[in-house]
This record gives C-alpha cells, sequence and structure tokens, in this order.
C-alpha cells in the first residue's frame, strides 16, 4: 500500500509465520516460505490484496501528494541485463520494497531502496504495464518480459502508482474539468488544490484564477494585463456557436487542429474553424468528434457544404489490374471519379449500383469486406504545420432520433444500434400486402449471410430460419470466421461449395455440396455468406468479360408515396456455372440489320445538301426508337457516317426505315437527324447492331 502520508497496516507476509501450528513447520518447513511469497505477490503495492485493503486509503484526496504520485524517473547509468542494483535520479515516490518499475520494455522489482538506488532487483519480472488497453479501454495490459540491457537517461516508469495515477486522473477530470490532461507542478500538493478547487472556479477570470492557474502548472506567479481595459467595447460578447461532425483519421493526428482550418480536398471554397476535438471508440475503433465553429453572430463561418464521405464495402477478392470492383453499393459516388482502398488509388470510368467499372490504379490485392472510399476527404495541418497534414474522412451519424416505443428507456449517452437501415418488408406465407407481394417476387442477388449454428456432414444448421431472398438452390457460399471476418473455406485448391437442394419456407438447415474436405473448428464462430452471381453469354461479348457483371435484382426502394424502385443490371445470373430454376445463360445473338449492292437503300435526300437522311431495308427493323445502335462497315463507311453508335428512330409509317442521331435528345425533331452519302457507286456491307 502507499507508505508516505497513509498509516502502514499489518501485511499477511509480515506474520504468517506467527499464524501456522507447530506440527505444519515442523513437518513442512518451507510452507512459511511458500506463503510468504504467495502474499507478497498479492500485497505489493499495487496488487489485488493491496487495494482491496487499502482501497480507503487509495481514495483519499489527501493523500496526493508529491512523494506518492511520482511516476517515473531515470536512469543515472547503463546496466547490463543481470544487474541486480540500479542507479536512478530519485527514487521518490516509490515503494520501500517489492515494488514494480519498467525499463523500455521490461518489467523489474526490488527488495529495497536508497535514495538513488534500487537494490536487489529480479530482472525480466511480469505485471500489470497499463490500465488501458489500445482502442479498449475497459481492457487492462498485463506484461510478461525478459531481462535485457538499458542506456543512462532511459525513462523508468512507476507501475507500482498505476492505480492511483488512474484515481489522481478520474478525480482531476470529476472536480477539475479542464485539467485532466495537464500535468501539476512537481512542488503542488494535488489534494490541497483539489479539496479548495472550487474557489479557484468561483474566482475564474480574475487576477487571482491566473495566478493560482500559472503556480499550479508551472510554479511561477504571472503578471496579468487586462487588455479590455485599454479598449472601447461596442457590445458584449454573444454566445458561441458550433456545428459537430465525426470523423475517422486517414493520417495524421486530429487532436493537433484545433483552432486550424479544415477544408474539404476537392472543394477549397468548402472550410471552416476547429473549435474542439474530441475522441471516442466504439467497436475498437477509434473516432474524433469535430466542432466547426459557426461564430457569435449571424454570419457562419462555416462555408460551403461538409457532407459525409461516401463508402462500402467490397463484396469479392480484388486482384491487381482488375477493371471492376464489386460493392454493397456505389450510391453517393460520382458517375466517374476517384476512390480509395488500402494504398490502392482507383480512378473508374463508369459506374453501376454495384460495381465501380472501368478501374485503373489497382496495384494492390483488395480484399472482400474492405473498405472503399471516395476522394471526398478533409484536410488540416497539425498546430498549423504545412509539414503535418491531417487527413480525415467524415461518417454517418444519426440525428433527430425520435423515440417510437414506450417499453424501452434511453438516455443520453447510452449506445444505441441500427438494425435494419429502410423499409424491414417481411415474407409471410399469408395474409400477404401488396407491397410484401411485390417486394418478394424478385429474384435477389446480395451477398447476404447467416451465422452457423451446427456441422453435420452436407446439412448446415443456421441459428435462424432463411427466405429465398437470401439463399436458393445453386447458389455458390462461402464460410466465414466470424472473429477476424476472414474467409475460410473454399480455399484456393478446393471445390466450390453450393446450396445443392431446395430450401423448405421457414427451414434452418440447408444442403451444401461440395464441404466434405471442409474441417470446422469447433471453438469457432463462423457464418455463411452467398457469393454475387454473374451474368455469361455463348454468343456476344461483355464489355468487362463473363463473370464480370453483377445480375439479377440488387435492391428494391419505396419512397413515402409506396413507389417502388428496383435496383439492377437487368442481366440474368448464370449462376456460376450450377443451373437452377433460377439461372439463364444469355445464348441470344444481337439483333442486326444490313444493306449491301444488293439489298436495301438509302432514302430521304436532302435537296439543301444532296445528302441522305434515312435508311431503308428489305425488312423491318429489330429496333426501338430511342435504342443504341452501332454501325459497322465491313470496308468504307458511309461519308459522313464514320463507324461508332448512334441512337436509332425508327419511322412511324414503315418499319424498314430508320434515322439516325448523336443523342437521345434530337430524336424530337427529324432536323437533327445524321445526313450521309455513299462513297462508292455501288453499295458495301453495312450492319447496324
Amino acid at each position: 500500500m502507499i507508505q508516505t502520508g497513509i498509516e502502514s497496516r499489518v501485511k499477511i507476509q509480515d506474520i504468517v509465520s506467527n499464524q501456522l501450528p507447530e506440527y505444519v513447520l515442523g513437518e513442512s518447513p518451507k510452507t512459511v516460505d511458500f506463503l510468504k511469497q504467495y502474499y507478497i505477490s498479492q500485497e505489493y503495492q499495487g496488487g489485488p490484496v493491496d487495494v482491496v485493503e487499502n482501497l480507503d486509503q487509495y481514495l483519499k484526496v489527501d493523500n496526493l501528494t508529491p512523494e506518492v504520485i511520482v511516476g517515473s524517473t531515470t536512469l543515472s547509468g547503463d546496466i547490463t541485463a543481470s544487474s541486480d542494483i540500479i542507479s536512478v535520479s530519485s527514487t521518490k515516490g516509490f515503494p520501500n520494497q517489492y515494488g514494480l518499475l519498467k525499463i523500455d520494455d521490461e518489467v523489474i522489482t526490488y527488495t529495497g531502496l536508497t535514495t538513488n538506488t534500487f537494490t536487489g532487483c529480479v530482472r525480466g519480472f511480469s505485471g500489470i504495464t497499463s490500465y488501458h488497453q489500445n482502442l479498449n479501454e475497459e481492457e487492462l495490459v498485463f506484461s510478461t518480459t525478459t531481462a535485457s540491457s538499458h542506456t543512462s537517461e532511459s525513462n523508468i516508469q512507476n507501475l507500482s502508482s498505476l492505480f492511483l495515477n488512474e484515481f489522481y486522473k478520474k478525480i482531476k477530470f470529476t472536480y477539475t474539468p479542464g485539467f485532466e490532461d495537464r500535468v501539476f507542478d512537481s512542488r503542488i500538493n494535488v489534494g490541497n488544490f483539489i479539496k479548495e478547487s472550487r474557489s479557484f472556479y468561483e474566482s475564474k477570470g480574475t487576477d487571482d484564477s491566473f495566478r493560482i492557474l500559472f503556480n499550479v502548472l508551472y510554479g511561477e506567479t504571472p503578471k496579468v494585463i487586462n487588455l479590455e481595459d485599454y479598449l472601447i467595447k461596442p457590445s458584449d460578447a454573444g454566445f458561441i456557436r458550433k456545428e459537430i461532425c465525426v470523423a475517422e483519421v486517414i493520417s495524421g493526428d486530429p487532436t493537433k487542429i484545433v483552432g486550424q482550418t479544415l477544408t474539404k480536398t476537392t472543394n477549397s471554397e468548402t472550410n471552416a474553424p476547429v473549435s474542439s476535438v474530441e475522441i471516442f471508440t466504439r467497436n475498437q475503433k477509434k473516432y474524433f468528434k469535430i466542432g466547426l465553429f459557426v461564430g457569435y453572430g449571424d454570419n457562419s463561418n462555416v462555408k460551403g457544404n461538409f457532407i459525409i464521405t461516401p463508402s462500402s464495402k467490397v463484396l469479392e477478392n480484388v486482384s491487381v489490374g482488375s477493371s471492376v470492383i464489386s460493392v454493397d453499393s456505389t450510391i453517393g459516388f460520382g458517375q466517374t471519379g476517384t476512390i480509395y482502398s488500402g494504398n490502392n488509388i482507383i480512378t473508374y470510368a463508369d459506374k453501376s449500383i454495384n460495381q465501380f467499372l472501368d478501374c485503373s490504379g489497382i496495384s494492390e490485392n483488395i480484399s472482400a469486406t474492405d473498405n472503399i472510399f471516395s476522394d471526398d476527404t478533409y484536410f488540416s495541418y497539425e498546430n498549423g504545420n504545412i509539414e503535418n497534414k491531417v487527413v480525415l474522412r467524415l461518417t454517418g451519424v444519426l440525428s433527430n432520433f425520435v423515440q417510437k416505443s414506450k417499453s424501452i428507456s434511453v438516455n443520453e449517452g447510452q449506445i444505441i444500434t441500427v438494425k435494419n437501415v429502410g423499409s424491414l418488408i417481411k415474407n409471410p406465407e399469408q395474409n400477404k400486402t401488396y407491397k410484401e407481394i411485390f417486394a418478394n417476387s424478385w429474384i435477389y442477388n446480395t451477398s447476404s449471410s447467416v451465422d452457423v449454428f451446427a456441422f453435420s456432414g452436407a446439412t448446415v444448421t443456421l441459428k435462424t430460419s432463411v427466405d429465398r431472398s437470401q439463399f436458393k438452390k445453386g447458389d455458390l457460399v462461402e464460410f466465414i470466421d466470424i472473429s477476424n471476418n476472414t474467409v475460410v473455406y473454399p480455399t484456393s485448391t478446393s471445390d466450390l461449395p453450393y446450396i445443392s437442394s431446395d430450401i423448405s419456407v421457414g427451414s434452418k438447415s440447408i444442403q451444401i455440396s461440395n464441404l466434405s474436405s471442409f474441417s470446422p473448428n469447433l471453438s469457432s464462430n463462423y457464418k455463411i455468406r452467398r457469393k454475387i452471381n454473374k451474368s455469361n453469354s455463348s454468343s456476344v461479348n461483355f464489355k468487362y468479360g463473363n463473370n464480370s457483371i453483377i445480375s439479377d435484382v440488387q435492391n428494391v426502394y419505396f419512397d413515402n408515396n409506396n413507389f417502388a424502385y428496383v435496383a439492377s443490371n437487368s442481366l440474368p445470373s448464370w449462376g456460376n456455372g450450377f443451373m437452377n430454376s433460377y439461372s439463364y445463360q444469355i445464348t441470344k445473338e444481337l439483333y442486326k440489320a444490313q444493306i449491301s449492292s444488293n439489298s436495301g437503300s438509302l432514302e430521304d435526300i436532302d435537296s439543301a445538301t444532296g445528302l441522305y437522311t434515312s435508311i431503308l431495308f428489305d425488312n423491318d427493323v429489330p429496333f426501338i426508337s430511342g435504342e443504341k445502335i452501332e454501325y459497322k462497315a465491313s470496308g468504307t463507311p458511309l461519308t459522313g457516317l464514320p463507324n461508332g453508335v448512334y441512337f436509332v428512330k425508327v419511322s412511324t409509317t414503315n418499319p424498314r426505315k430508320i434515322k439516325l442521331f448523336t443523342s437521345p435528345s434530337f430524336l424530337d425533331s427529324d432536323s437533327n437527324s445524321i445526313q450521309f452519302n455513299s462513297s462508292t457507286s455501288t453499295l458495301e456491307t453495312h450492319t447496324f447492331i
């Protein structure tokens, strides 16, 4: 227990030899030594028995004296791994014996001390080195170390005072807000200051308060010059206003941007001064609450719109050089732009509802569940130093939360969890509403997952029942280790597992083929996840190749008027080769029409230009007005009509005749149609697809 300023109490280690019966001492003379060492391990300063028995003295504010709360000292000379006497600048604040100290990464205990040395040192010891684990404030850190050499002036941490220092921080946070992260002058009796802190706060803003503040922090008495005495005040001060946003750090230290300007990377006109930064953690991940200074009056210092940085999750592994990235959603991202994942800076030329297309810049592999972020980031500088840039991404925050249920009680500061985003539409067997019928009538293709309850051969039992919107016969699946969110099966050498039979309504069991080579670890928890299906064509090539474009329906959205919007690429699933009633391979050739020297003709000559404006085919064209079609000439293209993609308009009076346009908006007026002529006296073959 604390030896300075606290009454020393009897320890069991000192009296254990007098508590044992004579026959025990006679038969087992080493029992005393064993028990004494045991109680030493429990009663050392900061040990469990010491904390429990002396908690009242630990919590006594009067014991926060300079001799007690010293947390460190320094080495006076080099030591080797076998040195049992350690010379230091001072041993003030350390226990007289069996205290714990830490030099670099080594924990050491000792049996005695003098003013400037620790004696009887036991090297490479073990003990609690911190009461706070990184990203988890509720977990302490217990370290096992080995003996090593250390150089002069190395810092020595007093591990025996960890608990007292935690209480010290808590006391400062509770009774002296604003001082919790400040180091007091070493001569200050902290207990006296905390007990009298009310007087300090009551005098806040006066000359005495500044004198006390500088005495406590620096041990100096300042000279205060009140500029208010030399100024003419036009009015009294107003209220300070600020807006709050939550951010994740990409680089730098956000705690050092208070007083600096936060600017949007893609638009320097969007900026605001930072008035405060507060750190908090959720699920072992660190976030920063950024206060943007609005101002005192009506005019706002926040310029532009600070919006959430769009982000999404990758659905499947992406290899170096790939041109397509499949994600949960691309909503919020531009039609073209730049995105980030890990060290990859990726540009994309197009996107669908769930994929970034025509990508370049993928220099490192991207794993499933990795994050994708847009370049709508925000930056500032640590303490104004342009060499130390801080880059942040803004995250989403729920606001205007309205509690509808009266059966729960939610208070400020409590953590709430989002159960589902958007409308939760169930799929009952009977008495379905029109909305339930509509929403459950699509073939969904999402990366849904369910926790696994048990494995039994080819049968996998789930913790909850599933319906066809989650899993169906023919779906490829993979198994995820929940502890680290990594795919453990299939491997690169195993067959692909898939659902081999239909799933009964309300069932929790599914049959999986190609699962025989998977050996689940009984101590691990797993979830099964559907792999995304793609489209496949045996006749017409996709721009990005077969099995690259996501198929079927990704989602259905409803607005406040119950109008529905279906997100889909309008392509069927090939089922990854495992055919079932929901799979279809595209086998049909593209519609096309041709003219040549033996068929078709150019029609509707423009008298002003002498050029034709229409093409007449021998048969009805297989096109619909407004469609994009591609023109390919077997030889020289028609004059004025180079090979390429155009918009078609079919004549309403003659289904064999078409006009071509460069934009769908031109379809409204025939005068905007493309004009052309034959480059030779005999027409070559001209194909329209």
